[in-house]
């Protein structure tokens, strides 16, 4: 159980750094054209759109993210007074609660993003497959493969990296140019 924690909660990272990565590079500064001029989502397809984002685990992709926020915020602080970690720290953790509060709004943001691409019969096909022993067990599995992934990607890298320093390095010294 305790790797499977882990593994959910660097699932959670993830999602988080790619939401962060995404802000920061202005990719959801708004809506597309073509979901802006799509009518907004029934009811109905909102709360087939929950449904599915409970029963396919990207509900608790974000578990950590408040409080990583919050940390973030009282952290800020840090550069000006270095002194006040401590109090920082106990501050983030007193005020976190309040903020826990609004999680819904987290599972808000993921059923709108469904509901808005997904007619209520593909959410209710979606939600069907999630309900499978299949669809369970891609939720149950879906840290490790994640991390098994990232981990591969990471030594794919840094072998890509080393050939491509070599490649430059070889081309360079064609030139003329020795590093």
């Amino acid at each position: 159980m305790r790797s499977s924690n882990f593994a959910h909660r660097r699932f959670a990272l993830l999602m988080a750094a790619a939401v962060s990565v995404s802000v920061l590079s202005g990719a959801f500064v708004g809506p597309s054209l073509a979901v802006a001029q799509q009518a907004a989502p029934s009811p109905a397809q909102i709360a087939l759109a929950k449904d599915l984002v409970e029963a396919n685990g990207e509900a608790h992709a974000f578990d950590g993210v408040i409080a990583n926020i919050v940390d973030g915020a009282a952290l800020s602080f840090l550069s000006t007074n270095p002194d006040l970690a401590a109090q920082l720290r106990d501050v983030a953790l007193a005020v976190r609660p309040d903020f826990e509060k609004r999680k819904p709004e987290i599972l808000q943001i993921l059923a709108t993003a469904y509901a808005s691409r997904f007619s209520e019969t593909e959410l209710k096909e979606a939600l069907a497959f999630y309900r499978t022993p299949t669809g369970k067990k891609l939720v149950s599995d879906r840290p490790a493969i994640v991390q098994q992934a990232v981990q591969g990607i990471q030594a794919w890298g840094a072998q890509l990296n080393a050939q491509a320093v070599e490649r430059v390095r070889a081309e360079m010294h064609k030139k003329g140019f020795d590093l």
